[in-house]
């Protein structure tokens, strides 16, 4: 009997929502317009624009976790971009590896900015990050000159980008193995713990010697490094700079964590948010295969739709386990019942 609650409670729709919208989803538009939706250029396509997403929508999640807000991600993204697409045209000497490394740490660099300003000087980090943006913003169109830069990069770089291995769109392996990586520091790492510890509470985590300044400098260094590792996969993919580059992605790699947090262990994790984008990419790409070339509009909409969703059910999440852990006249009073940070921010 035990048993079977406990696999009722893994099935639980609580606990993996997602998955069963996802079914739903497959379902509807499988039905409805089967020789569209279910074909291999229908899935490739969302794996291979996804990805991206993915990888940002990781860089959300670190600092996420710790309590903070990085609305710069989009802009580092497109700065990493730019910076590709320039010092492949004005400096090919520094070839292939050199530009990726300059490209992510220069992201990390901003990062690094980001932290300072939010874990030091106490800034508030939807604010600090948003700022940022907008600087970032500035560099990419003056090294771009507001213009289209077409990248002169390897034939070789571009054919991976563009290509498939096993039939997957080689950009997802990069977005798993980063989620992998994520996962791991999170989950079985003494850093992971930290900034689980600060995003829950950060007074307490300092007051049990967690140093937790550094981990909101780390977390922000990882996030900017994550950004610009999805700009050089997305510049693989497309080869070109254009200054409209960063902003879309920003809104479903935000949809994606909030929603992401209400699945599996109901706390922000890597898996539930690479779960959460592709299901509401698959719900996007149907609803424009279905309504075909009236369809321009659909994207916008359902992220914007999709984002609100996701911060309800963050905050019914948040408001449950404030309930669950409410004190009885005979127990102490908690300060705050066991919800992160970025939670509290999000409702």
């Amino acid at each position: 009997m035990r048993d079977k609650s406990a696999v009722l409670s893994l099935l639980s729709p609580k606990r993996i929502s997602v998955i069963y919208l996802l079914v739903l989803v497959i379902a509807i538009f499988g039905i409805t317009i089967p020789g569209l939706f279910l074909t291999d250029v229908t899935f490739q396509g969302v794996a291979r624009s996804q990805a991206v997403v993915g990888i940002l929508a990781l860089a959300v999640l670190v600092p996420f976790i710790a309590g903070e807000f990085d609305i710069s991600v989009g802009a580092n993204l497109a700065l990493s971009v730019a910076l590709m697409a320039w010092m492949s045209n004005e400096y090919p000497g520094l070839g292939l590896v050199g530009m990726i490394l300059i490209a992510i740490a220069a992201c990390a660099l901003v990062g690094l900015v980001n932290g300072i300003l939010v874990g030091k000087l106490g800034l508030n980090s939807f604010i600090a990050t948003l700022a940022t943006s907008q600087v970032l913003v500035a560099i990419a169109l003056k090294l771009s000159n507001n213009e289209m830069v077409v990248a002169s990069l390897s034939k070789g770089f571009m054919d991976w980008g563009q290509g498939l291995s096993l039939g997957v769109p080689n950009g997802l392996f990069v977005t798993l193995a980063v989620a992998l990586l994520v996962w791991y520091i999170l989950q079985y790492t003494k850093a992971g713990r930290h900034v689980f510890a600060s995003g829950f509470n950060r007074e307490a985590a300092r007051l049990s010697g967690v140093r937790s300044e550094r981990v909101v400098v780390g977390s922000f260094i990882a996030s900017g490094a994550i950004a610009g590792l999805a700009g050089v996969v997305f510049i693989a993919q497309v080869g070109t700079f254009s200054n409209s580059i960063g902003m879309p992605f920003l809104f479903p790699a935000f949809a994606a964590v909030f929603l992401g947090a209400t699945q599996f262990n109901q706390r922000p994790n890597v898996w539930g948010t690479l779960l959460a984008i592709f299901t509401l990419a698959l719900g996007v790409q149907g609803l424009q295969l279905w309504l075909s070339e009236s369809g321009f509009w659909i994207t916008p909409m359902f992220n914007g739709l999709a984002l609100i969703a996701a911060v309800m059910f963050t905050r019914r999440q948040a408001v449950r386990k404030a309930t669950a852990v409410e004190p009885t006249d005979t127990e102490s009073n908690d300060p705050e019942p066991s919800v992160p940070q970025g939670a509290h921010v999000a409702s």
